[in-house]
């Protein structure tokens, strides 16, 4: 008879939650039907559904940081798996109001913010002795994120079939993983606390040290922007299709579902990726988004296309994990910090992503799907040159401060 070690199970259980935190731009591929049966409503109101979740998820990450002081990590978790499992199945209920779809995605937010940063936290204090197997986890947990993408979009996309509420049933995925997470996955220890405790207060001089806050900042700043553009691609890639008549909406689902399955790649082999061209990880993704949304633009091909997303997600997922890792390297309080940071700019961006294209359009005066989305890839493209730019500076002096560091010796 086969046995599953509990050791495993307790891996899973809490990886399987990761299969949840990016199924909110799933529905993407419903926004044209959305918008046909809501005609009040403008298509930017209609798009904000599918983005409107990550700004709550900031409200999420904001009270979880001071609920898990009070009933502990485990706990908030199971909490906002609830909020999810009915926020996210509700519209499928009341799905003729567009104003309580609207509440139930804010509060479908909310729930994926509860314990969107502590499943992360976790894996980094039970692996923060052993950075290596701690990088490789933070990648397999943002691969468990682009699985999650696979399937529930593909899912998504056959629902479709029927009525475009119908597809959230795809949230109900939420009660196995809430039930599995609940029976495998242990309370908080007072040991791993009280050496948390420990380890903030030896260290808590170092923190007064502004320069890793600063390097969080710009990158947080920097992740804003790719997660607009992201985000935006996301949105834009069904319409792209649509009026370049090279597919359908189950077409435009289906790419969803290819970006999925190229962040489930790029966090299956984060750990090797990161060993081999570490600093040089985050322009050489941004150059890689940047070419593939250009491509995406001129191809006839819906193959193409296809593959095109599938490198975009790729590229994207290799940047999220680098900054997590970089973070979780940090002293208990910094790191802590550093993944909210990176959290708030990751949803506040995708919330702002909507706006982001008409800001496009009334500055560059393009109205096509396709000149927004090349218009992007410029602008990516110019950041992945001034990222080499950074990169080169940054490893150059780190050569030079070694060197004379072994000089001194």
């Amino acid at each position: 008879m086969f046995i599953i070690p509990i050791e495993k199970l307790k891996t899973y259980s809490l990886l399987s939650v990761a299969l949840l935190i990016s199924s909110g731009p799933i529905i993407a591929a419903n926004i044209p039907e959305i918008a046909q049966d809501f005609p009040d409503k403008s298509l930017t109101q209609v798009e904000l559904l599918t983005t409107i979740p990550s700004l709550f998820v900031i409200l999420g990450v904001l009270i979880g940081n001071r609920l898990e002081l009070w009933i502990g990590k485990k706990s908030t978790i199971l909490m906002g798996l609830g909020f999810f499992f009915i926020a996210g199945i509700f519209p499928v209920i009341m799905h003729e109001v567009f104003s309580l779809v609207f509440i139930s995605r804010c509060l479908f937010g909310l729930g994926i913010g509860l314990f969107n940063r502590l499943i992360i936290q976790m894996i980094s204090e039970i692996y923060q002795n052993n950075p290596g197997k701690q990088a490789s986890l933070i990648g397999l947990e943002s691969a468990f994120e682009g699985l999650g993408g696979i399937c529930l979009t593909l899912l998504v996309g056959q629902l479709l079939k029927i009525n475009w509420y119908t597809s959230f049933y795809v949230y109900a995925l939420a009660l196995p993983i809430l039930v599995a997470f609940f029976f495998f996955v242990p309370a908080d220890t007072r040991e791993m606390e009280k050496r948390n405790t420990e380890q903030l207060t030896t260290t808590s001089d170092n923190s007064r040290d502004k320069r890793p806050l600063q390097v969080m900042a710009g990158f947080g700043i920097l992740l804003f922007v790719i997660v607009i553009i992201f985000i935006n691609y996301n949105i834009q890639i069904t319409p792209l299709i649509l009026e370049k008549n090279i597919g359908n909406a189950t077409n435009g689902s289906n790419m969803l579902a290819f970006i999925g399955l190229g962040a489930f790649t790029a966090g299956f082999s984060f750990g090797k990726i990161y060993k081999l061209v570490r600093n040089y990880i985050v322009p050489l993704a941004i150059l890689l988004l940047g070419v593939s949304m250009c491509v995406t633009t001129i191809s006839q091909s819906i193959l193409l296309t296809t593959f095109c997303s599938m490198v975009i997600g790729f590229s994207f997922r290799c940047i999220m994990p680098y900054l997590l890792h970089t973070f979780t390297q940090q002293i208990s309080r910094m790191a802590k910090l550093g993944t909210t940071i990176v959290l708030v700019a990751y949803n506040l961006g995708a919330t702002l992503s909507p706006y982001e294209g008409t800001l496009i359009r009334r500055l560059f005066h393009v109205q096509s799907v396709q000149s927004v989305v090349f218009t992007n890839a410029i602008i990516l493209l110019m950041m992945a040159i001034t990222g080499f730019g950074v990169a080169y500076v940054y490893q150059k002096r780190r050569v030079v401060k070694e060197f004379n560091t072994t000089d001194f010796i």
